[in-house]
């Protein structure tokens, strides 16, 4: 009778849950729009992360135009997170009611290049002609190409660094790693383009970068990258793979 009893009772749980779910409405689909900008200018390639509750992160890129789209996602409460090489990663809450509506989303970017540190690339024998004279002449720094990020496919930039002596990797609180050297933040250079208070996963992404110089002292470092702010921290010349 008891062994009935509790069959009964189990059955009953089990359709009430079967019926809940079959009750249960499916969740709207929304195909949800974008535009990366830097103030009124379109920002392309960007990579845009799209993180809902209970599913993986979505990734695309912004186009030519700055226009990104993630179509047929589950309507719910999200974010999206966006990074450009030279740009400040920005995480915003998605606005539900815009969602709801199919209107599009306006992430603005900060750059973070500063007008008054940019080096003058001479690139009459090609962009990357620096970097692989630099290569041919240090007997300091430590460089990556991208024969060697291809081979170490690492998921972050800042990965790449595991093997640089004096540097140490620790996972970030906003994305992806810090890193240091010799203890301290490094200078960090992209294009030519002193950037200012951020990591290498930040302003990086592993699609985007052609080639690295890390020098991790001034000795070495080539003078139009050497800052007197972080002369004790070593330099990371970052240089993109932007035609």
């Amino acid at each position: 009778m008891r062994i009935g009893s509790f069959l009964v009772l189990l059955c009953s749980l089990v359709c009430a849950s079967w019926i809940d779910a079959q009750d249960r409405p499916a969740p709207k689909l929304v195909t949800i729009e974008g535009l990366v900008v830097d103030g009124t200018s379109p920002v392309p390639s960007a990579e845009v992360g799209l993180s809902l509750e209970g599913l993986n992160q979505l990734m695309v890129r912004s186009d030519n135009d700055g226009r990104f789209t993630f179509a047929n996602v589950p309507l719910g409460p999200g974010k999206l997170t966006v990074r450009r090489m030279g740009y400040r990663v920005r995480t915003i809450p998605l606005d539900m009611f815009k969602v709801n509506a199919g209107e599009p989303l306006k992430v603005d970017l900060e750059s973070l290049a500063t007008d008054l540190d940019t080096v003058t690339v001479d690139a009459m024998g090609g962009r990357m002609e620096e970097f692989y004279y630099h290569k041919q002449t240090s007997n300091f720094g430590y460089f990556i190409d991208q024969r060697e990020i291809k081979k170490r496919a690492p998921r972050f930039v800042s990965e790449l660094f595991r093997t640089i002596p004096g540097a140490r990797i620790q996972v970030s609180r906003r994305i992806g790693n810090t890193v240091t050297l010799r203890g301290c933040q490094p200078r960090i250079w992209v294009d030519g383009v002193k950037m200012q208070d951020t990591e290498v996963d930040e302003v990086a992404n592993v699609e985007e970068v052609a080639a690295m110089e890390v020098y991790p002292s001034w000795a070495g470092t080539p003078p139009q990258y050497m800052d007197r702010e972080t002369r004790a921290c070593g330099t990371i010349v970052i240089w993109s793979r932007r035609q």
